[in-house]
């Protein structure tokens, strides 16, 4: 019944014009955009949508430009600086904060252009009206609107002589306008990306002087950045002056305390690499916070963390780079910003850490713990599930458990029957194909191998696994021939493998591969750890003596609760070698750094939900608070005249009972007014039937605003799906220009948040 009323409201809206003015939905012709989408087009739809702030420390800039809102000009320095640092988004959404206090500023539709390198569709957008507007401008800065415009005008095929036609006309402004160091940092920005993309430096020293004429005249210049990227792939060494400073040119913007990182783990300086990552982390979960915005939003932030993550292990922090994994695993996942499936994101970045980190450090109780957590859950994705029993097989060996090993090769057994089916059905469906097309004996057997090769590709991946299985099983029951037989079925990392071949009795090889597995000058901890063990478990006291010798300068992190850390420091003991461990040293070219802590925290937590009061069109009110102590949804929709949001509670309608059954309140704000969620609600109970879950009208649009479900530059509401928390945090959000339909995926990403944050159903 709620179904058909709601699929009634087309033909509502169709003969609105004979309804009393009263009574009328608000109208959608083909002439208007949809409700929340933006009057200006669909490229306003996808960026930014929220007014932009004063930022501090988006770096030292100053580029003139002609604006008629007086706080233009700050908000135009602050996003070129925003560009400088990559900071996109954000940047975008400084420049457009511009554009809706000054429409008839061109060069802030040149800035949101800019904004949009990687998405030249976008772009052309905004530089079409920033060339409209750009008789508003000052010939210098018509310069930078033409020559973004002539670099957008050309087609993909003319790649290499657009890139060259942009170079050209940046240094004309160069040429044209001596004093004017901004042109030089676009145009050194641009030499460094053309050249990994068909245009190649020809001289990186000549490039480095044009960024030392920029440092001439302003020494901290976010350009830094530009000077890491031109040497980071070259000669690191070159660039360590603008490792040093970078962080401070810009110190709000979390890549620009990133960058660094390139340079010292270039030079194998691990812990500067480290601090650099942890730096921006803490810079970009304390703006995500603050500001509300998905970790994933931010370009290249779980790059950083999965980098953090890695450096950790490299030193030895072997809890802490655990932390950093669950993190990612804990932070939001969004279909469109954040899925396993999908690379560079939080969620794959986070599964591929947390496997390395476990198996690395033999982190084997807190392996079998997590097996029973949304961190390391049993995945229908055949291949993350054999990494996941691989890894499983490698704790329950850990722990001398039998008995956990012969359940892992249970579940292995089955993958192979399972695959061994699909082999043995693709085989015969060949041969029905081959028949029915009269093909000869010859072309028959090619056409079954071409159809088989990917399923017997998987079949000796779970073969290989078994091995591995059996390898285990066979060392803990002391069978070390058979043990040795699988060995080379076993997938871990040299210095692992190593002690491997030690326990199954081979000494020449575990002592070989473990010195295979020291790369000089690598300053890894773990190969040096194995390293030890193996020469103290074959009696070579001075050779264990000298690989300390080795681990004592990159020995200062250490963590002394991951077991290989425990056993070194025992053989320590017992070679009585006292206080060997070095102490964290700051070297005397990194610059003065800040306190980690100052900067934010190091991983994402979820916002506080803002609290309300609205009425519910029966003469009583809906309070945030009514729901405290259990998980609510909130759904934003924009009156019951928005096809799109009657299309979205149809959705949660539908799907009622699923919220019911897993524990879910769903509650709808709507942009009505009182009357008008009343007559709403009559609409949808004429029948009899109630709707299945609260309305509450918020006319005024406080609410809408305070949650962000607001475009504050085309002062409209916007969609807006919330999960919150039974102790009141934001656990996950969708604010767009359309709703958010898919209610399957909500329930279970919200399950998932519930039981990361530590929450209860």
């Amino acid at each position: 019944m709620i179904l058909n009323r709601l699929l009634a409201l087309p033909i509502l809206l169709a003969i609105s014009p004979l309804l009393p003015a009263e009574d009328k939905p608000e109208a959608t012709g083909d002439d208007k955009p949809k409700a929340g989408h933006s009057h200006q087009g669909e490229a306003f739809n996808q960026g930014p949508r929220h007014s932009a702030q004063p930022i501090e420390g988006t770096g030292n800039i100053s580029f003139p430009i002609q604006c008629a809102w007086d706080e233009g000009q700050p908000f135009f320095n602050q996003g070129i600086g925003q560009l400088h640092g990559f900071w996109y988004y954000e940047a975008e959404r400084t420049f457009r904060q511009i554009a809706a206090k000054a429409p008839d500023c061109a060069m802030a539709y040149w800035g949101m252009a800019m904004a949009n390198w990687e998405n030249e569709k976008r772009a052309k957008v905004f530089i079409k009206k920033a060339t409209e507007l750009k008789e508003n401008a000052s010939e210098q800065n018509q310069r930078y609107i033409e020559a973004q415009a002539n670099y957008l005008d050309g087609e993909p095929k003319d790649a290499k002589k657009r890139k060259q036609e942009l170079i050209d006309d940046l240094e004309g402004i160069i040429q044209d306008y001596p004093g004017e160091i901004e042109a030089r940092a676009f145009l050194c920005v641009r030499l460094w990306q053309f050249g990994r993309s068909g245009l190649p430096i020809h001289s990186h020293q000549a490039v480095d002087a044009i960024l030392q004429q920029i440092f001439a005249i302003n020494p901290m210049h976010p350009a830094h950045h530009y000077r890491i990227h031109l040497w980071d792939g070259k000669k690191a060494k070159v660039a360590l002056d603008s490792a040093a400073k970078l962080g401070h040119t810009a110190p709000g913007i979390a890549h620009m305390w990133h960058m660094p990182g390139h340079i010292y783990s270039k030079l194998k300086r691990w812990e500067d690499s480290a601090f650099a990552q942890e730096a921006s982390a803490r810079t970009d979960h304390k703006y995500m916070i603050t500001r509300r915005v998905l970790p994933d939003r931010i370009h290249n932030y779980a790059h950083n963390n999965e980098w953090l993550c890695r450096n950790w292990m490299t030193l030895g922090r072997a809890h802490d780079a655990l932390g950093m994994a669950q993190s990612l695993l804990a932070n939001p996942r969004h279909p469109k910003l954040n899925t396993l499936s999908r690379g560079g994101r939080s969620a794959s970045y986070g599964r591929s850490r947390i496997f390395e980190v476990l198996k690395r450090f033999e982190l084997w109780d807190e392996t079998l713990q997590l097996a029973d957590t949304p961190y390391l859950p049993p995945t229908p994705k055949r291949e993350e599930q054999l990494k996941r029993l691989r890894l499983l097989g490698h704790a329950h060996l850990g722990k001398k458990s039998l008995v956990g090993l012969q359940s892992v090769d249970a579940e292995l057994s089955n993958l192979l029957n399972t695959a061994r089916e699909e082999g043995e059905k693709a085989e015969t469906e060949a041969r029905e194909k081959a028949a029915k097309e009269e093909k000869d004996e010859k072309e028959t057997e090619k056409i079954v191998k071409e159809a088989t090769k990917k399923p017997e590709e998987w079949i000796k991946k779970v073969e290989k696994a078994r091995k591995a299985i059996l390898c285990f099983s066979a060392l803990l029951e002391n069978k070390m021939d058979e043990a040795k037989k699988h060995l080379g079925s076993v997938e871990d990392d040299k210095y692992n493998l190593a002690k491997l071949h030690l326990w199954a009795g081979d000494e020449e090889k575990a002592l070989a591969m473990s010195e295979e597995a020291l790369k000089p000058g690598e300053n890894r901890v773990l190969p040096l750890l194995a390293r030890i063990e193996i020469l103290h478990a074959t009696g070579k006291e001075e050779q264990t003596r000298e690989a300390f010798e080795l681990l004592k300068p990159i020995s200062a992190h250490l963590d002394p609760k991951a077991p290989p850390v425990v056993r070194v420091m025992a053989i320590a003991g017992e070679l009585d070698l006292g206080e060997w461990q070095s102490q964290p040293v700051l070297r005397d070219d990194i610059g003065v750094r800040p306190p980690l802590d100052s900067l934010g925290p190091v991983a994402w937590t979820p916002p506080t939900a803002y609290d309300f009061t609205l009425p519910n069109g029966t003469g009583g009110t809906i309070s945030r608070k009514d729901y405290a102590g259990r998980p609510i949804i909130l759904i934003f929709y924009l009156g019951y005249g928005c096809l799109h949001c009657a299309e979205q509670l149809e959705k949660f309608a539908e799907s009622a009972k699923l919220f019911e059954e897993n524990g879910f309140d769903v509650l709808a704000i709507s942009t009505d007014s009182e009357p008008d969620l009343i007559k709403s609600r009559e609409k949808w109970e004429k029948d009899g039937d109630s709707f299945p879950f609260p309305l509450v009208a918020d006319p005024a649009l406080n609410v809408f605003k305070e949650w962000n479900a607001y475009d504050d530059f085309e002062k409209s509401p916007l969609h807006g799906t919330f999960v919150i928390s039974p102790a009141g945090k934001v656990l996950w959000q969708d604010i767009s220009s359309d709703p958010f339909m898919d209610c399957d995926f909500l329930v279970k990403e919200s399950q998932r948040l519930l039981q990361l944050h530590g929450e209860d159903l």
